[in-house]
């Protein structure tokens, strides 16, 4: 075989690989959600760390869905999602929902109305609502922030260390975000029947 059909049989083969491992469009997905996460943190790294703190000052000072500290809500710890039940990474943004975390025993009251089923995109929608001017509002403006729990259940701490109980932010990701510590006791919320499309979190 000449040196020519040789490069062509395997260039051939490579084109033949290539495809097969990026002709799946869930790969493609992946690896563009991989490529976006890479460039916001290089883009971020390039910055640097002042110009970092100056963004996050001038978000803090405009108030753009900002979580609501004199409410009585748990803040969530995380790097970027202001307080939120969110991950730490995920912000609150505007034209969304913001599900918040509750003291321990409640539950939260407060998520959108059209949502009367768990089925997605609706099962997302939990929390308080940011409009598009980046103003937080209670979808249900007659009802409290949370509400105790159903038959509550309390939880005794045995362990030489505090406990983190946590529960699943529904409506929401699902991920079990919102934190109870436990030093000695505490008492864990049950969701009763009024709750969110009679489900539990």
């Amino acid at each position: 075989m000449k040196i020519g059909q040789s490069l062509t049989v395997a260039a051939a083969a490579i084109a033949t690989t290539v495809s097969a491992k990026h002709g799946d469009a869930h790969l493609r997905a992946l690896e563009h959600r991989h490529l976006h996460h890479k460039a916001r943190a290089a883009s971020a790294a390039e910055k640097g760390p002042a110009s970092q703190l100056g963004e996050a000052v001038l978000a803090k000072r405009t108030g753009q869905c900002q979580f609501p500290e004199d409410a009585g809500l748990v803040a969530v710890p995380g790097a970027s999602n202001g307080g939120w039940a969110m991950s730490p990474d995920e912000c609150c943004e505007p034209g969304g929902y913001c599900p918040y975390a509750c003291p321990p025993g409640q539950v939260s009251m407060q998520w959108d109305p059209t949502a009367t089923s768990y089925s997605y995109p609706q099962s997302m929608h939990g929390g308080l609502f940011c409009d598009n001017s980046g103003k937080i509002k209670k979808p249900f403006p007659d009802r409290p922030y949370c509400v105790d729990g159903t038959g509550n259940v309390g939880c005794r701490n045995k362990a030489s260390k505090n406990v983190a109980i946590c529960q699943t932010v529904l409506p929401g990701n699902e991920a079990m975000l919102i934190p109870t510590d436990v030093e000695t006791s505490a008492t864990l919320a049950i969701p009763g029947p009024k709750y969110w499309a009679g489900t539990a979190a």
